[in-house]
């Protein structure tokens, strides 16, 4: 991989294990230079790491053997790096608070200057969540590129139904390529490589920690324009990332749930505090003014066009009553129904009875 002189700073800089973020921003005069000034900060380094450090980190940035072994163990493993001064770093990322200095990256890099929405949610999130996330997902898929972590639950539903539907993903890891976290989605994290891309600012040996998801979540809402929470306790790192997109002057979106709904609690609170209530995929595509006649042609399959032709036809059946007129079991129906609900089709009316919505 070739990179300008300005690139080859920032990623050695990146590379070094004894600077946090924080001293290699300041090293940077806060991106005003692209190489870093040891003499001019030499003070406050050497107050910082101590003297020892200090003289190791500078003498590590200039050493061509350390260089050769960071850049030749990125390029065994695949990795693109893209810097703040690359030319594929997005506008929207330099626009925010503590910008990452760098992004390692296995796919698709050109996927970072798209029009981008976040979607994300609890890990312990419910099956009903997940198959809504899945379809909101697959739907979005259409108009932007999804963006979420690689957690378990909503994360994991909404880059798979985009996946699944032949859309763009990103997903932003909250440690390196070499420890992937969590392990159980190591086979989606290979999916999002070779058909989306990932993203870390964490060098590839860097495991998961705690504080990392937190740091992580400032991307995923950086790089979006809109965020959607599909589900998330009061307390809940999916609502860290809504209110980061908040503050960034982005748009967030909620799914409703009902109350008493322990993972629907910080949902609702988003909705009460102005977060657009999302219980239908058309809301966003309404608040976005896309096309919103081709958006209402919606792609149904055979058994979605069955069981919502049965319901235009009978206005409202009980559960029971419309899988015995389809032939279908009802906890298959319940699945239908769920598709069809998120796609505006059919509303339910309560007390297992459904009926048409258009």
């Amino acid at each position: 991989m070739m990179y300008t002189e300005e690139e080859i700073n920032v990623i050695t800089l990146s590379g070094i294990s004894e600077l946090s973020y924080k001293t290699s921003k300041i090293l940077l005069d806060d991106f005003k230079a692209t190489s870093p000034d040891f003499e001019k900060h030499g003070n406050y380094l050497i107050k910082t790491l101590s003297g020892g450090v200090y003289n190791k980190v500078k003498a590590k940035f200039y050493d061509p053997s350390f260089r050769a072994e960071m850049f030749g163990g990125l390029d065994v493993r695949g990795i693109e790096c893209v810097t703040y001064f690359s030319k594929l770093y997005p506008d929207c990322l330099k626009n925010i608070p503590d910008p990452p200095l760098l992004l390692y990256c296995k796919g698709d890099t050109r996927l970072l200057g798209s029009e981008c929405f976040s979607i994300v949610g609890a890990r312990k999130s419910t099956p009903k969540m997940r198959d809504d996330c899945k379809n909101f997902s697959a739907r979005l898929s259409e108009k932007f590129t999804i963006v979420s972590g690689l957690a378990e639950g909503a994360d994991a539903a909404a880059l798979e139904g985009a996946l699944d539907a032949g859309g763009r993903v990103i997903s932003v890891l909250a440690n390196g390529f070499d420890r992937i976290y969590p392990p159980s989605n190591v086979n989606l994290y290979g999916r999002v490589a070779e058909h989306g891309l990932a993203v870390t600012e964490y060098r590839p040996e860097v495991p998961a920690r705690d504080y990392h998801f937190r740091v992580r979540n400032r991307i995923i809402a950086g790089l979006s324009r809109g965020t959607l929470v599909a589900s998330a306790a009061e307390r809940s790192g999916a609502l860290i990332t809504a209110n980061l997109a908040a503050d960034y002057g982005r748009d967030v979106f909620a799914f409703p749930h009902s109350v008493g709904t322990g993972l629907g609690a910080g949902c609702n609170k988003l909705i009460k505090n102005g977060a657009n209530l999302a219980d239908n995929i058309l809301d966003i595509f309404r608040f976005y003014g896309l096309d919103l006649l081709e958006c209402e042609k919606v792609a149904l399959t055979a058994d979605e066009d069955a069981v919502y032709e049965r319901l235009r036809l009978t206005g409202e059946a009980h559960l029971t009553e419309l899988a015995q007129a389809v032939d279908k079991q009802p906890r298959e129906l319940v699945l239908i129904l769920s598709a069809l609900e998120i796609k505006g089709l059919v509303k339910n009316a309560g007390g297992n009875r459904y009926c048409a919505a258009r």
